[in-house]
């Protein structure tokens, strides 16, 4: 991973308890539903989520006909607190490093703080910062519904 100072920052508060944030995070089946920004979709995800267990997202932009494909290892892993896992782009150079911390605001909201850091170049953390912002209008979107069929069930 780079040394470097360049990184991102981004605090989000959800609208859903921690543990769903946190599943959305882990499961594959929920991170192929949202892991994406924008128009694009997730056609692939794997996790192995130990630490030391690889993970894959595959995004595609049917718009260009492209794939982007992010893989990396899980370093440090707190149910429903925090998640820490490296990040490099299938054709990519630098191998980065995303951290995802989760804090319960009251029952069913969650401020989610993302920080990826390590970038070589000012251009590549824009570029991510525009990424996960789609990315976590996606999965707020997808969230929020299901809080809201909880609350009803209750």
């Amino acid at each position: 991973m780079s040394n470097s100072p360049i990184e991102l920052s981004i605090n989000k508060e959800i609208a859903a308890p921690v543990e769903a944030v946190f599943q959305a995070w882990t499961q594959p089946e929920l991170m192929k539903q949202w892991f994406a920004p924008g128009a694009m979709t997730v056609p692939n995800a794997e996790v192995d989520l130990t630490v030391g267990g690889n993970y894959l997202v595959h995004m595609h932009d049917a718009e260009e006909n492209s794939d982007h494909i992010v893989s990396g290892t899980y370093e440090e892993i707190i149910p429903n607190e925090k998640i820490v896992f490296n990040w490099m782009w299938k054709d990519g150079v630098d191998r980065t490093q995303v951290i995802i911390e989760l804090q319960a605001k009251g029952e069913n909201h969650t401020l989610l703080t993302l920080t990826h850091r390590g970038f070589s170049q000012q251009e590549f953390a824009d570029k991510h910062t525009m990424g996960w912002h789609g990315c976590l209008a996606s999965l707020e979107s997808h969230l929020i519904p299901m809080a809201n069929a909880e609350k009803s069930i209750a």
